[in-house]
């Protein structure tokens, strides 16, 4: 049993030990654990490990009034977006608004897939996004201000009709935030690779690849990486709207 999961005032962190799969009835034959939902208040979005076997059969149509990020693990998925197949292998993604119908099924292979899901907050005056479909070595990571981190964004941060960002955050060894954060916006965070250490709201804990960390708006937060691991990470946040 793993003594590493844990539940603070402000934020959760789920380990694969925890993890306890259930069943969606619009998506037969595929496993899920429900890293976080609107149940675990103040959350305002879901995120999910989905387990799709392969084949046709497996998987469905997701129901409409919401928007979704689906991000490729391991194996292999389909994700249909408006009619249009995007293969989810490791490292794919694709954003569906929500006004598009979107099916999630089986590949060729066993898949593994983060899904996304929340409720869109317009803003007057502006469209929704469209649809986007990528892969995260479409593009280089780029260097930031912190020393020996590196950050990839697989939505464009500064197209204020996205109501959120879904960034990857490299890190090498023995780097890390370069301060405690404290913000409005929430996060949902997934170790891709690699170990470390984050600080949630003045706890330590250390975090390796597979865990999820659920972060509310305003707990602080900071993370360093191993000396001799580096470490990397899928991280969700709301942006672009007044927290209204």
């Amino acid at each position: 049993m793993s003594d590493r999961g844990a539940r603070g005032a402000h934020y959760t962190l789920v380990t694969p030990a925890n993890h306890y799969p259930c069943r969606l009835p619009n998506l037969p034959g595929a496993q899920v654990v429900k890293l976080v939902t609107p149940r675990l208040a103040p959350a305002r979005f879901a995120q999910y490990l989905v387990e799709l076997p392969p084949g046709d059969g497996t998987g469905g149509a997701i129901p409409a009034g919401f928007e979704h990020f689906f991000y490729g693990l391991e194996g292999e998925a389909v994700v249909e977006l408006d009619g249009r197949s995007v293969s989810l292998g490791p490292g794919a993604f694709a954003y569906g608004p929500d006004d598009v119908g979107v099916a999630l099924r089986g590949g060729a292979a066993t898949g593994r897939v983060l899904w996304l899901k929340r409720s869109y907050e317009p803003f007057p005056g502006l469209d929704e996004p469209p649809p986007v479909a990528g892969h995260r070595d479409d593009e280089p990571f780029e260097p930031t201000a912190a020393p020996g981190l590196h950050r990839r964004e697989l939505l464009d941060p500064g197209d204020p009709r996205h109501d959120f960002n879904m960034s990857l955050l490299a890190f090498d060894p023995d780097a890390g935030l370069d301060k405690i954060e404290i913000h409005d916006e929430e996060h949902g965070l997934y170790m891709t690779a690699g170990e470390g250490r984050y600080e949630l709201d003045g706890d330590h804990h250390e975090v390796r690849t597979h865990d999820f960390i659920y972060m509310a708006p305003y707990c602080p937060q900071g993370f360093a990486s191993r000396n001799d691991l580096g470490a990397e990470y899928l991280l969700y946040k709301d942006v672009h709207r007044d927290g209204f």
